[in-house]
């Protein structure tokens, strides 16, 4: 008797604990809820969606941030604060603030957030070009040295080659009747040509190992899911043990030695074999590696260390590899949609250059439309949704608005393109919009137009990936028509995955008619 009314005591008590105990904790909820709301009218921050604590606005974003935050900017406007975990964050959607925060206020917002994972990839940033502590010395040598007009002119015969065997593939695929994975063409072709710019190989295709082509694109896949990934400690960091647990540092440890292995052995190679062992071969361009050996850290004394060259080359092989391939894949998902605008194209190629030899990168720019097709493309399909995000290290003010130090800003390049206050028809792919402002281009001096960025953060590899796009698409359109299997019962999925940049969620396979005479395949 005495023992049942001491679990019937013992249970009551235990019930009044557990009912204070949430009582507490929606008490402490509806406080913090509260501060939140009150707090950004009090900071006088810009409008945006109210946050949850803790957590703020980073479960409200969805699988597609991008479309969240356009959509958002449309309730709250151009300027929008967001409170993502920790981190204080506000979003431009609009030229006018592009241009104020990329220009006006860029001594401000020059500076990159770093990342959990970008710090382990790059040794605690001692490899790191993005965020390092000799960014300017080493944009100075990207701008004077990697990508001049020069360099990239010297890697002309050679990017001439590559599309070339490219084309040679497709139309053998074609003579033999298969559809073609124009997606693992591109991405093939884009390797080879950063590859041989960079430390003079091939990794796909003709002449490469089958074992090691497998492991480079693993591993440069890996790169860009570790740089695009979700990690809650980068937004709350007391829960960086929950990262540690989870095993994310020990499998990017295990990636960052790999690329580390990788790139020291490059390195070693060209030390004991550099790109012009006859210095009286002068038509063998130096590659990336050759040069970077020669250049001078910023102090002026000795040469660039190891782990700045690795993280050079990281850099580029990061960027310069996807971005081509995603720019290509799109712009042709989106002829083959409009086939009226490819025969547009394909006519302009014909009355300018004619079917009795190859286009050339000298007649790019005789080829408005093939160009206006492109920025067109560039404004519906930004390469990175918001650029790479810039933060502030001192309070500011925008717009009559107080932004505390360290606030990150968010680019949103995707709504710039879509927004009708800017673009008739937005939603419409017309490149004649182009041709009637040709003025327009996507060298960052025009912002609602910023594939590239704008000043200090500019990608500085922009000359390169110009060309190189160009005069891809215009030899694809040269020498093949281009349909979908079965496009009356299977349209193209337009579908986006996101991440550094906006990849198609499905590959593009085709079917390739060839336009030229045979000879031009050889």
């Amino acid at each position: 008797m005495d023992k049942s009314m001491f679990q019937i005591v013992q249970q009551e008590t235990l019930g009044e604990n557990v009912g204070l105990f949430l009582v507490i904790m929606f008490s402490i909820f509806l406080v913090a809820t509260l501060h939140t709301r009150f707090s950004r009218k009090s900071r006088c921050l810009p409008p945006g969606p109210w946050p949850w604590p803790i957590v703020g606005n980073l479960l409200m974003l969805g699988e597609h941030p991008h479309v969240t935050l356009t959509r958002w900017a449309e309730k709250y406007g151009p300027l929008m604060h967001l409170q993502l975990g920790s981190i204080n964050t506000v979003v431009a959607s609009s030229p006018t603030m592009a241009k104020e925060f990329l220009k006006t206020q860029d001594h401000v917002f020059q500076y990159r957030p770093s990342s959990f994972a970008f710090k382990i990839l790059t040794k605690n940033l001692s490899m790191g070009v993005i965020s390092g502590h000799a960014l300017q010395h080493i944009r100075k040598i990207c701008t004077n040295e990697l990508f001049t007009f020069k360099r990239i002119q010297s890697f002309q015969p050679m990017r001439t080659k590559e599309i070339r065997e490219t084309i040679k593939d497709i139309y053998k695929e074609t003579n033999e009747g298969k559809a073609v994975d124009l997606t693992l063409k591109l991405s093939s072709m884009s390797t080879n040509h950063m590859t041989q710019m960079l430390f003079r190989k091939r990794y796909c295709g003709i002449g490469s190992d089958n074992e090691k082509t497998q492991w480079f694109k693993e591993t440069i896949d890996a790169i860009h899911y570790w740089y695009g990934a979700f990690i809650i400690s980068d937004y709350i960091p007391y829960l960086k043990w929950v990262t540690k647990l989870r095993g994310i540092d020990t499998s990017l440890q295990a990636l960052r030695n790999q690329i580390s292995n990788f790139v020291t052995k490059i390195m070693d190679e060209h030390r004991t074999t550099p790109s012009t062992p006859n210095s009286n071969i002068e038509d063998v361009p130096k590659d990336f590696v050759d040069v970077l050996f020669t250049m001078p850290q910023e102090d002026g004394i000795g040469h660039l260390t190891d782990d700045t060259i690795q993280g050079v080359i990281m850099d580029m092989l990061t960027a310069g590899i996807d971005t081509s391939t995603v720019t290509l894949e799109w712009v042709m998902a989106e002829l083959l949609q409009h086939p009226d605008i490819m025969k547009c194209a394909q006519a302009e190629l014909d009355n300018i250059v004619g079917t009795n030899r190859l286009v050339e990168e000298s007649d790019i720019q005789n080829l408005p439309y093939l160009q206006a097709i492109l920025k067109e493309n560039y404004r519906i399909h930004p390469l990175g949704p918001f650029l790479i995000p810039h933060c502030s290290i001192e309070p500011s003010q925008v717009q009559g608005y107080n932004l505390p130090p360290n606030t990150r800003v968010l680019v949103n390049t995707w709504a710039m393109g879509r927004d009708p206050n800017t673009w008739e028809k937005p939603l419409q792919f017309d490149p004649n919009r182009f041709m009637q402002h040709h003025d327009i281009d996507v060298h960052g001096q025009h912002f609602e137009l910023l594939p590239f960025g704008t000043g200090k953060r500019a990608c500085p590899g922009r000359p390169l990936a110009v060309i190189f796009v160009q005069i891809v698409l215009a030899r694809l359109l040269q020498s093949f028509d281009w349909s979908i299997p079965n496009m009356e019962q299977e349209p193209i999925d337009m579908s986006e995955t996101f991440g550094l940049s906006l990849k198609k969620a499905k590959s593009l396979c085709v079917v390739a008619h060839p336009r030229l005479q045979a000879h031009f395949y050889d």
